[in-house]
């Protein structure tokens, strides 16, 4: 029986992890960052630790002695970083891929293990639940070939490699002067990738009222 451990943060990741689970073998979910520590994963023993939609840095210690497997939503090597997916819509990109990858010491920069395209196309949601359902299947292949001993990876051509900042809540702001600088097709993307759970786009308006794309307005 092997034993697969998920940390786990946002809901297309947890749905992942759900969707993966077998009765020959043992699953733990957490989505508390104050468990990831070297003593609970000793505790556990894993034979892989999924790092699934999570947003806080890895202690070198677990990805040194641990298969630690990450998902994301770029096709490495470009577009490593945070908000992988809002930066690539907000830059016109039509495709993009879900990897899964070996994690190292360095920025999403590890062997890739399973790389499948898709679509940038609709709005977030629509984008999130294709991560959803390729990375179910990613992640059962990667299950499978563990039983088998068969897991095989294929390094990052790293002259490649661009990265992506991650997006902080201000960066949802349309500005007036944004409607001068870009043309319709950058507001629309920004307005579609930036959606629940994420910061949504606003307007701020006079006296401080904010135009969200869901109500009229807030104070």
């Amino acid at each position: 029986m092997k034993r697969f451990l998920f940390f786990a943060y946002r809901d297309w990741a947890i749905n992942i992890f759900k969707n993966v689970q077998n009765t020959d073998d043992d699953y733990i979910l957490m989505t508390n960052k104050e468990l990831c520590t070297v003593e609970f994963i000793e505790s556990i023993k894993p034979d892989i630790i999924f790092f699934y939609g999570w947003s806080w840095m890895i202690k070198e210690e677990i990805v040194n002695n641990y298969l630690c497997m990450c998902l994301h939503p770029s096709k490495l090597p470009i577009y490593r970083g945070g908000s992988p997916i809002q930066n690539q819509i907000m830059v016109g990109e039509k495709e993009s891929a879900v990897s899964i990858f070996k994690m190292g010491t360095g920025m999403d920069d590890g062997p890739i293990y399973y790389q499948e395209d898709i679509s940038l196309k609709g709005y977030l949601d629509d984008i999130l639940k294709r991560i959803e359902t390729i990375g179910i299947y990613g992640t059962l292949k990667l299950i499978e070939d563990c039983k088998t001993d068969s897991i095989e990876f294929k390094e990052q051509d790293h002259s490649k490699a661009t990265y992506c900042k991650r997006l902080k809540p201000n960066n949802s702001e349309i500005k007036p002067e944004d409607f001068i600088i870009y043309d319709a097709e950058y507001i629309y993307n920004k307005v579609r990738g930036l959606q629940k759970p994420y910061p949504e786009c606003y307007i701020k308006c006079k006296k401080g009222k904010i135009i969200l794309k869901n109500i009229d307005y807030e104070l």
